[in-house]
């Protein structure tokens, strides 16, 4: 007998280092190679102990795990002992288990191995698993399951005779019971395996422009808001004259006054434009107000307000509410209640949609219950608490200095270093608080509170917190940052108030650091994506909501209820100049400020109240850690070029460190504080002449003065320069070769052999855990949008496996989230405050819910319906996005900037949480230590336009992993230092590890890139008539080639291959295969009167063709072109690079398996290879012109006329032209046709365009409009249909469903229904007859029980029995039996 162990893989690794394992059993060791790796090692290496003696039951198997070095000692990871015991009863197991540390803790690396024991021949017996084994109740990870010996049969215990039973009766009677059906989705998230899921692998260099980043982008776009105020009901008052008063953001309108009425009548509609951000629009608060009008208008009286947001608004089922009742109250009387009802319908409505009436009411008079009926989000009653909301402003950090305005060019006759007088300002729900200005100062401090009352839940989505300078000339905004209550609150059933740290907030906004000239101010106001770091600042909040909407007060109460009022009035209307004064001041009214019945009651009215709080104790926000940004260049090209040939340098930062105003900055501090020394050594001696001081007292002032100096001196000496290295050295860009439409800067040999690196050490709060936990919900969120563009892909495909594929990302979906589930529990987070306790109880509910839905859209998948089984996902991926971003992320953002002198001109932002290290991979950022590609852009440019491309390794993290970015470094980079820093390395901190200005390739291979493009397909039109002359420019590496131009089309055939000779890509094999470089196809229009016209871009990843492995010829695939946020086509191309062969002598050539060895050459242009080529074949359209209806006018005119034109695969077709569209819109000639040359296979084939164009004046064509069908065969033949297109394959029948088994009258018995009445039950008198039925139905229509049950406003046979129950009641009294429908 003997044991036998095969070690197949330990994941979640710490670094990259070389890994061997020890196997000990007895005191006999086996010890498997060394594997240099990440943290994944797969061995998958066979060991063998021979065993003589007495049965090893008590005995143990000891695996470590070392990391091995050749200067120091090995080092222990971890260590697992295996009990013999299970091996010997079962003969095989199969152990997935962590590893424990030397202190016996259980650690994050996982072996993966399988123990085999093999008895003596005989002595096993004839037995069974059952006898040894049993299913254990425990749910931990840790139970040994005997898969050796697994039986389907024998596992029939309660459990899953329960389980399936349910499945069963539920699959058969549908009850609608919510709670059963999240229990047995539970039950199958349960049952998912997640260890035997492999997760898709998410790359960072092949990584096109994300699309879902696109759309976080705002732009401007038109909004109108309509506002229809019918009426108004119970409005309190006598004699009064009531009129609505309207104000949408700074617009204002109101109604006609209605004369001696409580319940008016207006029916009067007004409309606002807004030319706005969705995100800036949103915010702004739609307010209605009620007024009793008088003759003199200050003498108007104030009954009631209204106030909703345009965000809540726009989220209602078509945009709006109708005829709804919108309850008022008064502000300034909180404790009365309602005043009174206005019906009114709202609607926000962006530019091309159109008003809906689907959702609309019955007429006034029909629907008048007005509790029901309210203009409020569902589950709001008229009556809502008050709630204090309470935001902290306590200090700021950082913030710009404003030095470079016109202040500045006076600042050698001033003293002043900082021009900014910095103050806050915090808008909420229409109401608006500031704090006092602290006067030149980039770090003020305040210790404040502002107080809100408002309504709760608030119908406001966010708080605006703005820093602004009181500047003489008008006061400016620095920065804005807004508090989303989507990410700081829960409002679901038991969920939590909105509440934010104590934490800092980073501000990003302009680059410039002046108000004057500045062309990006609006950034500084939120209007739009930050692209400058701009300091951050201390906030928090806290909601304290009133048990009592109305409350009795004692006098005193209500007199410092108003006293505070005026106070909160007071301090809104004046900032503050001083915070000494206001403190001596304001001492009598902050005691009473802090009593506790304050708070408990209800304020008298809605007030903005400024106060002074306590400091937060020192240490409060956590440890302050040393973290290190580390950066190098591979590759930059696709540059715009405008930049000329003017050196280029790039600049990393990490919040104000490695900026260049700060690195010179710096130098500036220095020179003038030894102006300030000398300055004071001239004072000393006029002292000394002037005073006549006593020469003990001037000798001291003397040493101090002198060690300052030495002080100064050593400082420079120690650090004659900031220890960063965030600023490249010049660069000087060269135009693309073949053709120069781009510039690049070649950083490969033979140009540049060295790739230059860039550095920074910057101090903030860690806090890493909530990135990490942004970091895994992201990379759920990323995996799954993989998965689901894989299944869009497929679906384009006729008898793709679209639905096994859906099902894959469903289950790896459900298994990240019991991975995340498991690894939360054992996550333990330092200081977290309220939000981090309850963002992790949120996150975990909402992620259970999502696998709840993936499970139920698992169920209904089927091929027919995974189209819209797709766009259900897209909504878990959505709210997956929703879920990942961390509101308390006080790590700053990385920005890398191209600049030009002191010149900026592009830039791209990189989240900090992408790029952060961790020991865990999936904590770890998505792009962290690995060759990433990024995309530049200009400040203010359009939305998806690209500057440059970039390729750049990145990696963030704590000093103390600092070693560990340049252990990820790619394989065959070696790191170059310089001859100063080596020296000087030693002398350095134990902290700071000495860092390599640049990186050598110690390998590198030369490849033949082929791109095939075919054709496009639907491309944008950019021409009058509708068409495009497009052609394609295609970048890669310092490389850019052209195609040919195909006019007058949408969908142009090229059929080219541009031929790339000699692509140097550097990196191993292995590196290259994972994740290769990106392709960049970019579509134009040409112009002959002026330059091309963007008509959208593609990405691509070539095949790769290594010597070593034999030539596959590459397939033609569909690549989505992208025009900004939209769709612009599709592009059908291939991809190829072909790795050449040096073994032989002379000239590298491709290798002897490629076929063909030279592409074809046809009219000055390479064709696409004939075995790469689509066969064709020639097909007659015939279209049917019948005519035209309601054409509109078309710049200003009428249309008269029009004429059609059908364009398919390059070829056109007109129709006759109308003699007079209004007179006779038919055609008269109906028949006509076009042979075209197609592809045999149908998703091949190119869509058909219809477009309307009337020919005018002076040979100028208007286009009308334009119609595209997207495929042919919709409209083929029958025969010539069912010979082309491919027969799906047939469903496979579930087996677990098998409805004649199924005994329908037991079922009922063990359901306790039998004794129960009809009213009771509400089952029919003759249950048998009907279940007998429809199962002889379902047995006929097997392949329906594979589609999910209908949703309940459809009506299947239960459904139609439970509407007519009233009609079965009445028929169970008469004597007549036969009157009974149910008997048989």
């Amino acid at each position: 007998m003997s044991i036998t162990v095969n070690l197949k893989r330990i994941s979640n690794l710490p670094g990259r280092s070389d890994r061997k394992v020890e196997l000990t059993f007895r005191g006999f060791s086996h010890k498997t190679r060394v594997l240099q790796c990440e943290n994944v090692a797969v061995f998958n290496q066979h060991f063998r102990w021979p065993h003589y003696g007495n049965i090893m039951k008590d005995e143990v198997l000891c695996v470590s795990v070392y990391n091995m070095s050749k200067v120091f000692s090995h080092r222990l990871l971890g260590k697992l002992v295996v009990s013999l015991q299970h091996a010997v009863l079962t003969g095989r197991l199969l152990l997935r288990e962590p590893l424990t540390d030397v202190n016996y803790s259980l650690t994050e690396i996982y072996v993966e191995l399988e123990l085999v024991y093999n008895p003596l021949q005989g002595a096993a017996g004839g037995w069974d698993g059952q006898d040894f084994l049993k299913r254990q109740d425990s749910q931990s990870s840790l139970v040994i399951r005997n898969l050796g010996y697994d039986d389907p049969e024998s596992q029939s215990d309660a459990e899953a005779l329960e389980r399936e039973t349910r499945r069963i009766g539920r699959s058969l009677v549908r009850t609608g019971d919510t709670e059963e059906d999240e229990q047995d989705e539970d039950d199958e998230i349960t049952d998912i395996e997640a260890s035997n899921i492999t997760l898709t692998p998410l790359l960072s260099r092949s990584r096109p422009l994300s699309r879902h980043m696109l759309a976080t982008i705002p732009r401007v776009q038109s909004f109108q808001v309509n506002i229809n105020i019918l009426e108004a009901q119970k409005l309190v008052g006598v004699n009064i004259n009531p009129a609505v008063f309207i104000r949408v953001g700074n617009q204002k309108k109101h109604t006609a006054t209605q004369k001696s009425t409580n319940c008016p009548f207006y029916n009067e509609n007004f409309m606002f434009e807004f030319q706005e951000t969705a995100d800036i629009l949103f915010d702004q608060v739609i307010e209605m107000k009620v007024f009793h009008r008088r003759t003199l208008a200050f003498l108007m009286t104030h009954i009631g307000t209204f106030k909703i947001d345009i965000a809540t608004v726009y989220s209602q089922p078509d945009h709006g509410f109708f005829q709804k009742w919108a309850p008022l109250s008064d502000p300034g009387d909180t404790r009365a209640g309602v005043k009174g009802y206005v019906k009114a319908s709202l609607s926000v409505l962006m530019r091309g949609e159109a008003l809906t009436t689907s959702s609309l009411p019955p007429p006034s008079g029909v629907n008048q219950d007005i509790d029901k009926n309210l203009l409020l989000p569902k589950g709001l009653g008229a009556e809502r608490p008050w709630a204090r909301f309470t935001v902290g402003v306590y200090r700021a950090e950082g913030l710009p200095t404003m030095e470079a305005g016109i202040l500045a060019s006076l600042s050698k006759a001033s003293d002043r270093k900082v021009f900014i007088n910095p103050y806050v300002q915090v808008t909420f729900a229409g109401q608006q608080g500031e704090t006092s200005v602290v006067s030149s100062s980039s770090s003020p401090v305040w210790n404040e509170q502002i107080s809100f009352i408002e309504q709760f839940p608030p119908l406001a989505r966010r708080i605006r917190v703005q820093v602004l300078d009181d500047a003489a000339l008008g006061d400016v905004a620095l920065a804005t940052h807004f508090l989303d209550f989507e990410q700081i609150s829960d409002p679901t059933r038991n969920g939590f108030n909105a509440t934010f740290g104590p934490g800092w907030v980073n501000l990003y906004g302009s680059p410039q650091n002046s108000t004057l000239g500045d062309v990006h101010q609006a950034l500084n106001e939120g209007l739009g994506e930050g692209i400058f770091y701009r300091g951050r600042i201390l906030l928090a909040l806290n909601v304290t909501v009133y048990s009592s909407p109305s409350g009795v007060t004692t006098e005193t109460g209500s007199a410092l209820g108003k006293v505070k009022g005026a106070m909160g009035k007071f301090m809104t209307t004046k900032k503050k100049k001083s915070k000494k004064r206001d403190k001596k001041e304001g001492s009598a009214e902050s005691k009473p400020a802090e009593e506790p019945e304050i708070i408990l009651e209800v304020p008298e009215a809605v007030t903005v109240e400024t106060e002074e709080v306590h400091p937060l104790p020192e240490g409060f926000l956590g440890p302050v850690e040393e973290f290190l940004m580390f950066a190098t260049l591979f590759e930059v090209t696709k540059m715009d070029p405008s930049v000329g040939t003017r050196p280029l340098t790039f600049e990393l930062s990490l919040g104000n460190c490695g900026k260049m105003v700060e690195m010179s900055k710096s130098k500036k501090e220095l020179t003038r504080s030894r102006e300030d020394l000398m300055r004071s050594r001239e004072n000393l001696g006029r002292s000394r002449e002037s005073l006549g001081r006593s020469r003990e007292d001037l000798s001291e002032e003397a040493q101090g003065l002198l060690d300052s100096e030495e002080e100064l001196d050593r400082e420079e000496s120690l650090n004659p320069e900031p220890p960063n290295r965030s600023i490249s050295a010049p660069m000087k860009p060269q135009p693309t070769e073949y053709d120069r439409s781009y510039c690049c800067i070649p950083l490969q040999p033979p140009a540049v052999r060295l790739k230059p690196c860039l550095w920074l050490w910057a101090r903030c709060e860690n806090h890493s855990s909530r990135l990490y936990q942004t970091n895994w919900l992201h990379k759920m969120a990323a995996r799954l949008e993989v998965g689901l563009d894989d299944v869009d892909l497929l679906l384009r495909r006729p008898r793709s496996n679209v639905k096994e594929r859906l099902v894959e990302v469903l289950l790896e979906l459900v298994a990240s989230v019991k991975q995340f589930g498991v690894m939360a529990a054992k996550r333990v987070q330092s200081r977290p405050n309220n939000l981090d306790r309850c963002r992790k109880e949120f996150i975990k509910k909402n992620l259970i819910l999502l696998a709840r839905q993936a499970v139920r859209i698992k169920r209904r998948v089927t091929r027919r319906t995974a189209k819209q089984r797709l766009v259900d996902a897209r909504k878990i991926q959505k709210k997956l996005r929703l879920l990942a971003k961390e509101p308390q992320s006080t790590l700053p953002d990385v920005f890398l900037w191209l600049l030009s002198g002191r010149k900026r001109v592009a830039y791209v932002r990189i989240p900090a949480h992408s790029i952060l290290f961790s020991l865990v991979e999936e904590q770890r950022g998505t792009d962290c230590g690995k060759v990433t590609t990024l995309f530049m852009k200009t400040p203010g440019c359009a939305v998806g336009q690209v500057f440059a491309k970039l390729e750049v390794y990145l990696w963030l993290g704590p000093t103390k992993y600092s070693k560990e970015a340049l252990n990820s470094l790619p394989e065959d980079f070696l790191p170059v230092y310089e001859e100063q820093e080596e020296q000087e390395g030693e002398g350095q901190a134990e902290q700071r590890r000495a860092m390599p200005v640049s990186l050598s390739c110690q390998d590198s291979r030369y490849f033949q890139l082929r791109c095939h493009l075919y054709q496009g397909r639907g491309l944008m039109a950019a021409d009058d008539n509708g068409l495009s002359d497009p052609f394609a420019r295609v970048v890669f590496s310092t490389q850019c080639q052209v195609t040919r131009v195909v006019s007058e089309t949408l969908s142009p055939a090229w059929c080219e291959c541009l031929v790339f000779d000699r692509v140097l890509l550097e990196g191993s094999k292995e590196e290259l295969e994972r994740d290769p470089p990106l392709i960049i196809i970019s579509i134009y229009d040409y112009d002959t009167m002026g330059s091309p016209e963007s008509l959208g871009r593609a990405f691509a990843e070539p095949q790769l063709q290594f010597v070593e492995r034999p030539y596959q010829k590459p397939c033609l695939r569909f690549y989505d072109i992208t025009r900004g946020k939209s769709s612009a086509g599709e592009l059908l191309a291939a991809f190829e690079m072909i790795e050449l062969d040096y073994s032989g002598f002379g000239e590298p050539c491709l290798p002897s398996s490629v076929e063909p060895q030279e592409v074809p050459f046809v009219s000055d242009r390479f064709v696409i290879p004939e075995e790469i080529q689509p066969k064709l074949t020639t097909f007659r359209i015939e279209v049917l012109f019948w005519g035209l209806r309601e054409l509109r006018r078309v710049q200003l005119f009428e249309v008269e006329r029009p004429l059609v034109r059908v364009e398919c695969g390059g070829k056109q077709l007109e129709s006759e032209e109308m003699l007079s569209y209004t007179g006779h819109p038919n055609f008269k000639d109906l028949v006509r046709y076009f042979d075209v040359e197609l592809p045999e296979q149908p998703h091949l084939h190119p869509p058909l365009t219809v477009f309307v164009v009337e020919q005018r004046a002076f040979g100028s064509v208007a286009l009308v409009g334009t119609h595209q069908v997207p495929s042919l065969m919709a409209y083929t033949p029958p025969e010539l249909g069912d010979m082309m297109e491919e027969e799906e394959e047939e469903e496979p029948k579930p087996a677990t469903r098998s409805p004649g088994k199924v005994k329908a009258l037991t079922t009922v018995k063990k359901m306790n229904l039998m004794g129960l009445s009809i009213k009771q039950s509400k089952i029919p008198s003759m249950p048998l007859s009907i279940i007998t039925s429809q199962l002889g139905k379902l047995t006929k229509k097997a392949e329906e029980l594979e589609e999910e049950s209908p949703e309940e406003e459809e009506l299947d046979w239960w459904s139609k029995y439970y509407a007519s129950l009233d009609e079965l009641e009445r028929q169970v009294g008469s004597p007549n039996p036969s009157s009974n429908p149910y008997n048989t």
